[in-house]
C-alpha cells in the first residue's frame, strides 16, 4: 500500500509554470521519502542482506532493520529548466550497500486522479517501461505504443538516471541530475564496462564487529560499480519539455544475484509527490530562479573555439568540464570558486593535454550550488 508522501522542509513552492515559460521564482525543496516496500518493478521482491562484496550482514541486523531506520532527503528545485536535477542525502541506509535512483510514473490506471499519463509516457520513452497488467513484466516501445490506450493494459515508465554506494555506516551525499538513460549496475570485475557506459565509483568496503550490520570485520576491499546504458550514451540524455507529475524511487542493486540474502532489485524508499517543470529555453527563467544555470554556448555549432556561459545567483565552487559523447572527461574548464553573477570560459577544442579534438558532439557540464546541468556542443572541421 502506498503511504502519502512526508514533505521534511518545503521552503517555498511558488513556482508556476505554463507552457514551458516561468510565471514566477521558485525556490528549491526538501523532501523526506518514505519506505517503499515493492511499490513497482519486482514485487513481491525480497530484500539483499549482503554488502556490495558481498558480506552477509549480521543476522541480528537482518531480523531488526527495515527502512523505517532510513532517513532519505532529495533537495530540487521544481522549476528546474533543461532537465531535472538535485542532491540526495542519506543516512542509515543498508552500509557499503548501492542503490538505484529512478524516477517512475504515475499511470492513471494506477494513481486515479493523481496520476500524469504525459509525464508516465516522458518517462518511458527515455528510460525503460514495467508492464502492471497484464502479465507484469519489463515491456518494450513496441507493446507501449500497440496497447496503452487499452484499459486492460497499464504501463508505468521508468528511468534509472544514477545510483550511488553509502559508506561504512550506511550514510550518502550525491548530486544527480537526468542525463543519463541506464539499465542496471554491474561490478567491474563482473563485466567490461561499454563505450557507453557509466564511469565505474570505486568505494572500500570495510566494517568492524561492533558495527551494528557486521558480526566480524570485514575488508577493506576496493570495490568497483558502474552503470549499464539503456539508451544512448552515458551523459546524453535529455528530457521532454513539460511539467512531470511523478516518483522519485531507491532501489536495492543485486549485481544478477537473487534468492535467499542476495535480493531482487527490491525497493527501498520513495517519494510519490515529486512535481516539477521542464522548459525548452532557460533565458525563460527570471534572475534568481536557478541558484545556478548552464547557458547557451556561443556559437554553436563551433569552429574553432566556442564561448561556454553560466550563470551563478551566489558565489561558491564551480566545476564546468567537457565529456566526449560517451561521457569521458575531454576537459576541464574551470573548477574553484567564482563569484556571482555570468561568466565565460571559452573552449578552444582541446582536451586537456592540450591536443585538438576530433569533430562531433560533446557535452559540457556545469556542477554548482547542488545543481548539475548538461548542454551539447558541436565541434565542426
Amino acid at each position: 500500500m502506498r503511504s502519502a508522501p512526508r514533505l521534511a522542509i518545503v521552503l517555498s513552492l511558488t513556482c508556476l509554470c505554463a507552457a514551458g515559460v516561468f510565471a514566477q521564482p521558485c525556490t528549491p525543496v526538501t523532501a523526506e521519502l518514505d519506505p517503499a516496500y515493492n511499490v513497482t518493478t519486482w514485487p513481491p521482491a525480497p530484500f539483499r542482506w549482503c554488502d556490495i562484496a558481498v558480506n552477509v550482514y549480521a543476522q541480528s541486523y537482518r531480523d531488526t532493520y527495515t527502512y523505517d531506520d532510513a532517513l532519505v532527503t532529495v533537495t530540487y528545485a521544481p522549476c528546474e529548466g533543461l532537465t531535472f536535477a538535485g542532491h540526495l542525502s542519506a543516512s542509515n541506509l543498508k552500509p557499503n550497500f548501492a542503490y538505484q535512483i529512478k524516477l517512475v510514473g504515475k499511470p492513471s490506471g494506477l494513481w486515479a486522479a493523481d496520476g500524469d499519463d504525459a509525464a508516465n509516457e516522458f518517462i518511458g520513452f527515455i528510460g525503460r517501461w514495467w508492464r502492471t497488467q497484464p502479465n507484469p513484466g519489463n515491456s518494450s516501445d513496441a507493446d507501449y505504443l500497440a496497447n496503452h490506450e487499452n484499459p486492460d493494459y497499464i504501463f508505468e515508465g521508468y528511468l534509472l538516471l544514477e545510483f550511488f554506494i553509502t559508506d561504512r555506516f550506511g550514510g550518502a551525499e550525491v548530486d544527480f541530475a537526468v542525463d543519463s538513460s541506464y539499465h542496471v549496475l554491474f561490478w567491474e570485475h563482473q563485466r567490461t564496462p561499454g563505450v557507453c557506459d557509466s564511469p565505474v565509483k570505486w568505494s572500500t568496503v570495510i566494517g568492524g564487529a561492533d558495527d551494528p550490520a557486521y558480526d566480524a570485520d570485514v575488508g577493506p576491499t576496493e570495490i568497483g560499480v558502474y552503470a549499464e546504458i539503456e539508451r544512448g550514451c552515458t551523459g546524453t540524455t535529455t528530457m521532454t519539455v513539460g511539467d512531470y507529475h511523478c516518483s522519485l524511487l531507491l532501489t536495492e542493486e543485486t549485481f544478477h544475484q537473487s534468492g535467499d540474502i542476495y535480493g531482487y532489485w527490491a525497493s527501498a524508499m520513495s517519494y510519490d509527490g515529486l512535481s516539477f517543470a521542464i522548459v525548452d529555453d532557460m533565458t525563460a527563467a527570471p534572475a534568481g530562479a536557478l541558484p545556478a544555470r548552464l547557458l547557451a554556448s556561443r556559437p554553436n555549432p563551433f569552429n574553432p573555439a566556442t564561448e561556454i556561459r553560466f550563470e551563478l545567483a551566489a558565489g561558491g565552487p564551480v566545476l564546468l568540464t567537457v565529456h566526449d559523447a560517451a561521457g569521458r572527461l575531454v576537459r576541464t574548464l574551470a573548477r574553484g570558486d567564482w563569484s556571482a553573477g555570468e561568466h565565460e570560459v571559452t573552449w578552444h577544442g582541446c582536451d586537456d593535454g592540450g591536443q585538438p579534438v576530433a569533430s562531433g558532439n560533446y557535452l559540457v557540464r556545469l556542477r554548482a550550488a547542488a545543481v548539475e546541468q548538461t548542454r551539447t556542443v558541436t565541434l565542426l572541421k
